[in-house]
């Protein structure tokens, strides 16, 4: 992490340095990856203002605090850093990166073949809506209406599954394997 100091009416101690870089640990833990922090300080008759301004990545947080105190100013400003930083990537944690929902699929149905020479050919092409359904709703679906089977978007699961009837009368139900 690289730490640039600029002092306003105050000097810039090493004492004041090493305590900022201390502080900075949690910081260094949360954050990983290489980021680049300013650190001004400024006196002002009786009140010590800190401004930490940290670059990491594409993102810019800014933390001020003023108090009597440098290092109580610091430790304000850094606490602000620090919610600030963990805002940022519990955005980035909890984002759930699902495929986007999809409207319809094509559903091809293919000639028999009865002779091995003859090859299969589609005789009808018809588009499925996906609707959001329970896997209850979706065995209702396929016992009211007349079809062979159902193409719906699992509301608890979030994926694309089909129910279908089998010959004997129990139901199917196919699912995506997770990855």
């Amino acid at each position: 992490m690289q730490i640039e100091y600029t002092g306003r009416h105050i000097e810039v101690t090493p004492d004041l340095r090493k305590y900022t870089e201390k502080r900075l640990e949690k910081l260094r833990r949360v954050l990983r990856d290489s980021c680049s922090l300013h650190v001004i300080l400024e006196a002002e008759k009786h009140r010590r203002i800190a401004e930490l301004t940290l670059k990491w990545r594409d993102h810019t947080l800014v933390g001020i605090e003023e108090t009597t105190d440098s290092r109580s100013s610091i430790n304000g400003a850094l606490d602000k850093l620090e919610r600030q930083a963990v805002r940022l990537l519990q955005g980035r944690w909890t984002k759930k990166r699902r495929p986007g929902p999809t409207a319809a699929v094509r559903l091809n149905v293919m000639q028999s073949a009865w002779d091995h020479l003859e090859p299969r050919a589609v005789i009808k092409t018809e588009r499925v809506p996906i609707k959001p359904l329970s896997m209850e709703e979706a065995i209702e679906t396929l016992e009211a209406d007349s079809c062979e089977l159902v193409i719906f978007r699992n509301m608890e699961t979030e994926r694309v599954n089909v129910v279908y009837r089998r010959r004997d009368g129990n139901f199917v139900v196919v699912e995506p394997e997770e990855t």
